[in-house]
């Protein structure tokens, strides 16, 4: 009975614990979890947040890069206008160099022709000249240039004489046409140069927003590479595409005389074949392979898939005229000249990345073309290749975004425009 009493005692006891300890534990518990579901809310809240602050962030930058990105397109066009008028300015002062060195000379010619005239006109005078009033002559003359042209008006001069001084006003219509010639080409260079200085103003006034724009980016641990092709590349792919025109008309001279004299030599050897042969025997002709089908002005450059055609563009990329087709594929495939030329560029271009450049000649018609973002380029400038042969591989170096080809065709040299066709032309319309 007392086992009994103290086991109903242990239960009740052990009741009492149980009751009394598992509401406190249970509350305990309840707070716990509470806590940390708010502070995993709180957490996630915060990582939300900064999610969003660096997608924000990320977009900002995107947008930053965007905005340098055409700003370098404009740069580009800037750029090129710049070395443009620098070569413009070039050409023109040549031409008054020229113009300068054609005006001595004819001074001195008309020095000599009017030193012989006056020999002339003195023994003129001496030889019955005195039908001749040269005292009205001379003092109603402005100039000698001016005397000379009464007495030839008034037929004052003699027959045989008269070559002499028809001469010598050939001679002054040249200068005269020399000297108006150099004036308008010191009016233009005064304009050209003004041109140039405004341009350069606007360069100059770009490129500090740009060197800004990407101090910025810097400043927010984003590297940002310069892709632009520069004033001086610029001038130097200007240079370089006189010159490989002149290479090229200058092979396309020696193709061609070599062809007349392999024409001419097969025919004096079949002449000679034909002589030779007896009268009653038949010469056999071995069959002649006939020369490769032309593949046309300007044949695909590489196989691929068409990703953007030539014409107007969103501007997204910082461009709103997109002057080249663009072809994809795989990182080194073959590409190949569109038609035989001189290479003028070969190798990096600033945003063109690894690009080669080709001057062509066909028909007196001056043409380039433009293979930007390879990978590799297999050429060297100045060479002379032929349409089709192999001139690089594939890629996407400079501003790309993904293995292709970027392709243009310009009507005369290189010029470069982000905003309109410029000189080129739609290379689809080729093919």
């Amino acid at each position: 009975m007392g086992n009994l009493k103290k086991f109903a005692a242990t239960v009740t006891l052990g009741a009492l614990l149980i009751g009394g300890t598992s509401p406190t534990y249970a509350a305990s518990l309840t707070e716990k979890q509470k806590k940390v579901q708010e502070q995993r809310q709180k957490n996630s809240s915060e990582q939300s947040k900064a999610n969003s602050s660096i997608q924000s962030r990320e977009q900002a930058i995107s947008k930053e890069q965007q905005e340098i990105n055409k700003l370098d397109a404009e740069l580009q066009d800037v750029i090129n206008d710049v070395a443009q008028k620098k070569a413009e300015i070039r050409a023109t002062e040549e031409k008054i160099k020229k113009l300068q060195a054609q005006i001595k000379k004819y001074e001195a010619k008309m020095k000599a022709q009017e030193d012989l005239m006056k020999d002339r006109m003195a023994t003129m005078q001496k030889n019955g000249g005195s039908s001749v009033n040269w005292a009205e002559f001379i003092f109603g003359s402005k100039d000698f240039g001016d005397l000379i042209t009464r007495m030839i008006t008034a037929g004052t001069i003699q027959e045989n004489d008269q070559q002499i001084f028809e001469e010598y006003e050939a001679t002054k219509e040249k200068l005269a046409k020399a000297q108006a010639d150099l004036k308008a080409e010191r009016d233009s260079l005064v304009k050209q140069k003004e041109e140039l200085e405004k341009r350069q103003k606007e360069l100059d006034q770009k490129m500090k927003e740009r060197a800004a724009k990407i101090k910025k980016l810097e400043a927010e641990k984003v590297k940002f590479e310069s892709k632009l092709m520069s004033l001086q590349e610029m001038e130097d792919t200007l240079k370089a595409q006189e010159q490989a025109i002149q290479a090229e008309i200058e092979a396309q001279r020696r193709a061609e005389e070599e062809a007349r004299r392999a024409a001419a030599a097969t025919a004096a050897a079949k002449k000679q074949q034909g002589s030779s042969s007896n009268s009653g025997s038949s010469a056999s002709t071995a069959p002649v392979a006939s020369a490769p089908a032309s593949g046309g002005m300007f044949q695909r450059p590489a196989s691929g898939r068409l990703t953007q055609g030539w014409g107007p563009a969103s501007g997204a990329n910082g461009y709103s005229f997109h002057n080249a087709l663009d072809i994809a594929g795989p990182v080194g495939t073959p590409i190949y000249a569109a038609q035989t030329g001189t290479v003028l560029r070969a190798g990096w271009g600033g945003a063109y990345g690894n690009q080669v450049m080709i001057a062509h000649v066909i028909n007196g018609q001056v043409w380039t073309t433009v293979y930007a973002h390879m990978n590799s380029v297999s050429v060297s400038a100045g060479q002379r290749v032929s349409q089709g042969q192999n001139i690089g591989g594939m890629g996407s170096t400079g501003n790309s975004t993904g293995s292709h080809l970027h392709f243009e065709i310009h009507r005369g040299g290189y010029s470069y425009s982000s905003s309109s066709a410029g000189s080129t032309v739609n290379p689809a319309s080729f093919f």
